[in-house]
């Protein structure tokens, strides 16, 4: 069995090394120029006062849904004509930067891919919207077209069953793996007409509940989780 040997770079060949990488990713173009980091946050016709954008989870979530104007159902719909697919994921956030409602939707392309839509929570329109490029891209998409191919459900009847075991608003969902066994499964996030939000996961395969608890995460004693 051949040895491999460790090189340490000189100061010099480190230096010749960063320089390479940098030319790498200008002759490339800005592939990972578009990250969110770099780009201008999205500006949406509802922003958050800034005294709420940084509030614990449950309070935020109240703020957002008042504030909110577009139901995720109607998120999604314009992120589909947007990309047209299947919805995996999306999410009722506000931009840290400048307090923008939005909503954020996954959806996996016809042309296999994954797309990331921002959708403005006040009037629906598309603020952005990239394929996901990055060296991951390729094991993502086929990780998420894994999940499809196993979900029987769809997001709208996941969605529906969420609202009938706990009425309320829904505020994020997302198809994933069961962290426990594996499975595939829709995770949904209701605020519900209690004001406390509830995290319920939906057997992607039948469409049955699987667990269902309420997110104490800011003051509240410890809740009924199912951990």
């Amino acid at each position: 069995m051949k040895a491999t040997a460790k090189r340490t770079l000189t100061p010099r060949a480190a230096v010749l090394a960063t320089a390479a990488a940098v030319a790498l990713i200008g002759s490339t173009g800005a592939a990972t120029a578009f990250a969110d980091d770099d780009a201008p946050a999205p500006h949406s016709s509802v922003q958050l006062p800034q005294n709420q954008r940084h509030l614990d989870d449950t309070a935020k979530d109240r703020a957002q849904v008042k504030a909110d104007k577009i139901s995720q159902s109607e998120a999604t719909t314009k992120a589909l004509k947007a990309a047209p697919g299947t919805a995996t994921s999306a999410e009722l956030d506000n931009a840290d930067r400048n307090g923008s409602l939005i909503w954020e939707v996954d959806v996996q392309g016809k042309d296999h891919k994954n797309h990331d839509i921002t959708i403005d929570a006040g009037n629906g329109k598309v603020l952005n919207k990239h394929t996901d490029r990055d060296d991951d891209a390729a094991q993502d998409a086929a990780e998420t077209q894994a999940h499809l191919k196993a979900d029987k459900t769809g997001h709208d009847k996941a969605t529906a069953k969420a609202l009938k075991t706990v009425p309320g608003t829904v505020t994020a969902y997302s198809l994933d793996d069961n962290d426990r066994d594996g499975s595939t499964v829709w995770e949904i996030d209701v605020l519900g007409k209690d004001h406390k939000n509830h995290d319920i996961t939906i057997d992607a395969a039948n469409g049955k509940v699987q667990s269902q608890h309420i997110d104490h995460d800011d003051q509240d004693d410890n809740d009924g989780d199912d951990d």
